[in-house]
């Protein structure tokens, strides 16, 4: 019983091989449409012998089957090889294709892209055909010439005339294909037609409008620039014309795509993404505007401290604006010792403040603030009469600002939640080895207005 089935499976693959050398004659012409039908043909024959392999491996005896299982490991790895080949004359036509136009719009019209694509394709279909034409009348050569030799190869004969009806059958699908084509085109083209009867006049009106609009804006602007000597108004007259400019081009486009809802929806995302990105700056102003109109953790007429390249700036607001805030800078120690100027009007853009520190010198009713006055002294001094003395002086100077910086402190103390604080005088002493000395600090309560005076003195 296992000799007849090891016949079957030898005489299953000597017959594949025979086979395969005979469908070796498709390919002498460099065919698409015979090479895919050689592809089929190579395909089926290698199915049917890995089935007889798996059959006869099943029925074997352990040394036999490792030759089989080889055998079919190599002829599977054959197939997934021809698998990436085309296979059926269905894959030669799916890419002949052009999606059909749902909707025709301006730009379809102008640059009728669809057209471009038909013709393409229309093109590639006509040399399919060619191909094709050309297969079949190389079967009937071949099947004519083997008929007229004396010894004659009926196997090749048969191969043959089973390829020529299966080709014969197969020209249905170029003529369906050429069919479908065809009428997609027509549609498209009709398609064409009615947008330049109905849509195409009003999209020219609604250019026209369009047109009309920027030529009476830069009819404005021009006698504007003619009138208007002040350059600081001019320019300030322009940059609000501009914006008018871009809203009422905007209210146009909605207003001219209305009817289409999604699509208005949509241009407005777009539009209003792209201004977003492109006035992201002027947004955050705008947005931080509010913020500190109604935030009240700065007003016009605090002093505040901000910190811009490693530069301090202290001033006081004068103005808060949508898009910037106005600081006069004052005169303190920061810019007696470090800028050795003061009296510059600084603009602050207001997207400034949402991510950097500000420092404010008279938040709420709190008008004090703590300052430290240093002084080096010698290791030898009498540090206990020293601090007696400069106590007595501290107290002297700055005594009458502590009551004052109570009460402050104490309506500070009503909005937040802070334990309270003593603002009398503190003096610390602290040894300094780099120049052999005591540094005494002394920190002391003052109104923000009066520390210069104070240091002075």
């Amino acid at each position: 019983m296992k000799k007849i089935a090891y016949f079957i499976v030898g005489f299953s693959f000597l017959l594949s091989l025979l086979n395969a050398e005979d469908f070796l004659y498709f390919e002498k012409e460099k065919n698409i449409w015979l090479q895919t039908y050689n592809n089929q043909l190579k395909a089926q024959a290698l199915d049917g012998e890995i089935q007889a392999i798996e059959r006869s491996i099943r029925e074997a005896g352990p040394k036999k089957k490792i030759e089989l299982n080889q055998l079919l490991q190599l002829q599977t790895s054959k197939k997934k090889i021809l698998d990436e080949l085309p296979q059926s004359f269905d894959t030669l036509l799916e890419k002949i294709t052009v999606e059909d136009a749902k909707d025709i719009g301006l730009i379809e019209y102008l640059f009728t892209s669809l057209k471009s694509k038909f013709n393409i394709q229309t093109q590639r279909l006509k040399i399919l055909k060619q191909e094709f034409d050309d297969a079949v009348t190389f079967l009937e050569k071949e099947l004519q010439a083997s008929e007229a030799l004396e010894s004659r190869d009926f196997f090749k004969e048969y191969q043959l005339k089973k390829a020529l009806d299966f080709f014969e059958n197969a020209r249905g699908l170029l003529d369906n294909k050429e069919e479908v084509l065809k009428r997609t085109k027509q549609r498209y083209l009709s398609e064409l037609a009615a947008f330049k009867q109905t849509q195409l006049p009003i999209y020219m009106i609604k250019i026209a409008i369009l047109i009309l609009i920027f030529i009476l804006f830069n009819l404005l602007k021009y006698f504007i620039t003619k009138k208007i000597d002040n350059e600081d108004r001019l320019f300030r007259l322009k940059r609000v014309l501009n914006i008018i400019f871009f809203l009422l081009v905007l209210l146009m486009l909605i207003i001219f795509n209305i009817s289409n809802i999604i699509y208005a929806a949509t241009l407005i995302g777009v539009i209003a993404a792209a201004i977003t990105i492109s006035m992201k700056e002027y947004l955050q102003s705008i947005a931080t505007w509010f913020q500190l109109s109604f935030g009240n953790f700065i007003k016009v007429g605090d002093r505040i401290l901000i910190q811009v390249n490693n530069n301090q700036i202290i001033g006081e607001i004068i103005n808060i604006s949508l898009f910037q805030v106005t600081l006069y800078e004052s005169i303190n120690n920061t810019t007696a010792l470090e800028l050795k100027r003061s009296g510059r009007t600084v603009f602050i853009p207001n997207n400034f403040f949402v991510t950097n520190y500000v420092y404010n010198y008279t938040h709420d009713r709190m008008k004090t603030i703590y300052d430290l006055i240093e002084f080096k002294i010698p290791f030898n001094a009498d540090t206990k009469k020293i601090e007696e003395l400069v106590t007595e002086i501290t107290y002297e100077s700055v005594g009458k600002y502590m009551e004052v910086a109570s009460k402050q402190f104490s309506s500070l103390r009503r909005r937040y939640d802070m334990r309270s604080r003593e603002f009398r005088p503190r003096i610390h002493f602290v040894p300094d080895t780099k120049t052999s000395c005591f540094i005494l600090y002394i920190w002391y309560a003052a109104p923000y207005h009066h520390i210069m005076e104070l240091n002075l003195n």
